[in-house]
């Protein structure tokens, strides 16, 4: 049996989805691929070879005290939650092209592939469904670990395609296209700390709604227009103003993205130019850039992008450009900066294939 899950980009919405606001999101056609062989040993045998590490673990294990960013062990202690509880061994082997702490989901892409390729193995109360795979996947990564973040990232590579996230309570999702030309990812090749970037997103948005609240008790993130910044960053230690304004703006250019992806023939120069103004936000506002990043999202936009933006928390990482016939000119420029340029097309989503008997 194979289970693959692909890595994703954030066009619109990096940053908000921790806050309760939408994101749009693209799953992409690089990808984490999870191969397993039954065996008769009582353990999971994992093989990484493209990180030179090996794991084994026992069947029985309950993980009632976890490592941190253990994947594995959260993963097999939420489906143990759900009834799944394995009852043999298997033989694995992950790969992946996937660029590690990049923010283009290598971990999520993980987490996904794992319990994806685990319930369609073992049995479990729980419907197996591109809804609850996300839910599981995010309770495995983010929930079990305390982490910072929301579930962007498991919805995006759980369903596939183009879709809109809207965060606030329960998780909707809206598919908006299933192919888009032009979509290159751009590997700076540094890697990021997303965990203390995300916290510290989270805290100043959050710590400046507090406090909006002391005079404005019922003002939430989501109704915060462009037009209220005047009156209430004034109410906002200096410290925190950017992060709230950055939010607001953000979240202004993503629902501007998203009433354009609804029309029949989207215009695409304005999505690109709404992920640029996203990115002077996260640059600016959020401080997440690097001079690679800056020579990079420079090198594309000088060679006819026409958006390009950092992807993911930030901090390092990697770029998502749209350069619609402009490909190869956009790749060759990045690439002339130091960086490392893919085109990719939009993926369907996590994948399971093949079989394993269980007598």
């Amino acid at each position: 049996m194979i289970s693959r899950a692909p890595a994703r980009v954030c066009l619109l919405g990096d940053h908000q989805d921790y806050l309760g606001l939408p994101a749009i999101v693209a799953a992409i056609n690089i990808y984490i691929e999870i191969s397993a062989e039954r065996n008769y040993s009582g353990y999971f045998r994992i093989d990484m070879p493209d990180i030179g590490k090996s794991r084994k673990i026992s069947v029985d294990e309950r993980f009632d005290t976890l490592e941190q960013r253990d994947y594995f062990g959260s993963s097999l202690k939420v489906l143990r939650r759900y009834g799944c509880k394995p009852a043999f061994g298997l033989d694995l082997k992950i790969s992946g092209a996937i660029p590690i702490s990049s923010g283009a989901s290598s971990s999520s892409a993980l987490v996904t592939a794992w319990i994806n390729l685990l319930l369609n193995i073992y049995p479990s109360e729980l419907e197996l469904t591109p809804g609850n795979l996300a839910k599981l996947a995010y309770e495995a990564e983010v929930l079990e670990h305390d982490e910072p973040g929301g579930m962007m990232d498991q919805f995006s590579i759980a369903m596939g395609n183009v879709i809109h996230i809207e965060t606030t309570g329960e998780y909707r999702v809206t598919e908006l296209a299933k192919e888009m030309e032009g979509l290159i990812l751009g590997d700076s090749n540094a890697p990021k700390d997303t965990l203390s970037v995300l916290d510290l997103g989270r805290k100043s948005v959050n710590g400046a709604i507090d406090q909006i609240h002391e005079f404005l008790p019922d003002k939430a993130i989501n109704e915060i227009k462009i037009g209220d910044l005047p009156d209430l960053l004034p109410l906002v230690d200096d410290e925190k103003r950017p992060y709230l304004d950055g939010a607001v703006l953000n979240h202004s250019y993503t629902i501007e993205a998203l009433a354009e992806f609804k029309n029949e023939s989207p215009d695409f120069e304005r999505i690109g130019s709404l992920m640029n103004k996203h990115h002077s936000v996260l640059k600016n506002n959020l401080r997440l850039t690097t001079e690679k990043i800056d020579l990079m999202i420079d090198a594309a936009l000088e060679a006819g992008a026409l958006g390009a933006k950092i992807n993911g928390s930030g901090g390092g990482g990697t770029i998502v450009v749209l350069a619609p016939g402009r490909e190869v000119e956009v790749i060759e420029s990045i690439e002339q900066v130091g960086g490392k340029a893919y085109k990719v097309n939009v993926d369907s989503g996590a994948k399971v294939s093949g079989g394993i008997s269980d007598s």
